[in-house]
């Protein structure tokens, strides 16, 4: 079977997914399931960095423009304009990355990058017909675009991508992390696309129940990440098996000190950036996540029926 990433915002490296896919290796093991396994971790978060820089730039340059006008509040410059470092790494680790892909050229460049690492992927592995997608964050999007979106330009990937996908057995969907929720409501997404796609796949797994698997994984502490069954279920077919799952840790270990003392609040800040990466942390998290993982890999539907937060 071929497993391709796709990663979401704040991705520094093409190694991302290197632990997380060690310990769906591990649980794979486990079940001496038969047959090859190829990953593939597609990486486009070198795109754009200086579009990043140049947004911190404009707002450096304006915030000296201020001290400069005002040289009698020296030693209050740093109220001025407050949380500086902390505005920096939100641009830089989140809304940066999110609104460079709300850029239709810049999007379309950020697809065509996948696509090209897709099909290199396939073509290195012309016997595998069975693909399942892994997506974090912003990569949910990504994914959804590229999977099911159709409302793009002719000269749009997405239309390559979606060609190559009839080829083969499109199995299983995991999202990490991710805020499709909001999708639906900004863009009105109506899931039912999800159907006729379904429908185009030449889908070899006639043993198991399901046309498609799709799990959305949800870390307890996850600002970012939103279950999503409520608003989808009755847009989408019996043919697609959907659950969501839910993490139940804490970040980290700050996290549960302030929770444990009532300081909720600051508990969430201290919490959030952890808490979106923790799937891929070679930790507990990441071990439970790789676990959920593998259950849709190899379609043990009933496992992931039977629970759908994991104890801690």
């Amino acid at each position: 079977m071929l497993i391709f990433f796709i990663h979401g915002v704040s991705t520094k490296k093409s190694t991302y997914a290197d632990a997380l896919i060690k310990n769906i290796k591990k649980e794979l093991h486990k079940t001496k399931v038969e047959g090859s396994t190829y990953f593939y971790s597609s990486y486009w978060g070198s795109f754009f960095n200086h579009k990043k820089h140049q947004l911190i730039d404009y707002i450096d340059k304006d915030y000296s423009r201020a001290c400069q006008q005002h040289p009698e509040y020296k030693s209050f410059y740093n109220d001025i304009y407050r949380y500086r470092a902390r505005r920096k790494e939100l641009i830089s680790n989140f809304l940066g990355d999110f609104l460079i892909y709300q850029n239709p050229k810049r999007g379309q460049l950020i697809r065509k990058r996948i696509f090209e690492e897709f099909n290199q992927f396939i073509q290195d592995n012309p016997k595998e017909t069975q693909i399942h997608f892994i997506a974090h964050s912003l990569g949910s999007f990504i994914l959804w675009d590229v999977l099911f979106s159709n409302i793009i330009y002719n000269d749009d990937s997405v239309l390559l991508f979606q060609e190559k996908l009839k080829k083969l057995d499109l199995v299983s969907i995991t999202t990490l992390g991710s805020p499709l929720l909001f999708l639906k409501e900004m863009l009105d997404i109506d899931f039912s696309i999800v159907n006729s796609v379904m429908e185009q796949s030449i889908s070899k797994n006639s043993s198991n129940d399901y046309k498609l698997r799709w799990i959305n994984i949800i870390h307890s502490s996850d600002l970012i990440a939103y279950p999503l069954k409520a608003a989808i279920e009755n847009e989408i077919s019996s043919d697609l098996f959907f659950c969501d799952q839910y993490v139940w840790q804490d970040a980290n270990a700050t996290e549960l000190t302030l929770r444990n003392m009532g300081q909720s609040d600051m508990a969430m800040v201290i919490a959030a950036e952890d808490a979106h990466s923790s799937y891929f942390y070679d930790n507990l998290d990441g071990a439970i996540t790789a676990r959920i993982i593998s259950y849709n890999l190899l379609g043990e539907t009933n496992k992931l029926l039977e629970r759908c937060i994991t104890p801690k």
